[in-house]
């Protein structure tokens, strides 16, 4: 083979390969744009078709399950860093019906030590615990369960019902029930959306 054939021969394979490279690259940054695109819509169709479910399956919950969601929980911004949420997970019918809940299939209690809490602002086990349950109730939602927040803390009466019935310390405060089971479909989300409610830059007129 001369000189020049060979040459044109190894020309013709960089350009080969060279071209494959780049659309194995175009092909992963499509891919790559497509996760984004997906990764998005997946995360908003879960925030916007989150409601309170109060009918379910007679269906129980795993303790996997229920795990997960409060990993979820877990990984919540905290002021401070101090995360001074504590939760309960039951199960038990008899349990259930003596925290008011008896329609559930599965509720987990979401709590404050108020030890963990920082004294230059004890409040913020008020807002660490929110964001923890609102992650709970999007994990619930995206794992094709059902839930509702059921408030505890601030009524005085629930609150001390709560305290005597899970035997919680006295540095313990319970916030909310979050009651979880599989939906029957009966509940739809609201469209809560108003733009009224936006004020841009300022509050203005």
């Amino acid at each position: 083979m001369s000189k020049s054939h060979t040459l044109s021969l190894l020309l013709a394979i960089v350009l080969f390969i060279t071209t494959y490279k780049l659309a194995e690259t175009r092909i992963k940054l499509e891919d790559v744009a497509n996760s984004s695109t997906t990764k998005r819509d997946a995360i908003l169709e879960v925030i916007h078709n989150r409601k309170s479910v109060r009918h379910y399956l007679d269906k129980s919950v795993s303790k996997e399950d229920l795990l997960t969601i409060m990993k979820a929980g877990m990984a919540a911004p905290s002021g401070i860093d101090k995360r001074p949420w504590e939760f309960i997970p039951i199960t038990s019918s008899n349990k259930l019906i003596a925290i008011k809940q008896k329609d559930a299939k599965a509720a987990i209690v979401v709590c404050a030590n108020m030890h963990k809490t920082d004294e230059r602002a004890p409040e913020f086990w008020i807002t660490d615990t929110s964001v923890a349950t609102q992650n709970m109730l999007l994990a619930i939602e995206g794992m094709g369960l059902g839930a509702v927040w059921k408030s505890v803390y601030p009524w005085k009466d629930y609150t001390e019902h709560i305290k005597s019935e899970l035997k919680l310390p006295e540095h313990v405060v319970p916030l909310c029930v979050i009651t979880l089971g599989y939906p029957t479909g009966k509940d739809k989300p609201k469209d809560k959306f108003d733009p009224n409610n936006i004020h841009w830059e300022e509050w203005g007129e």
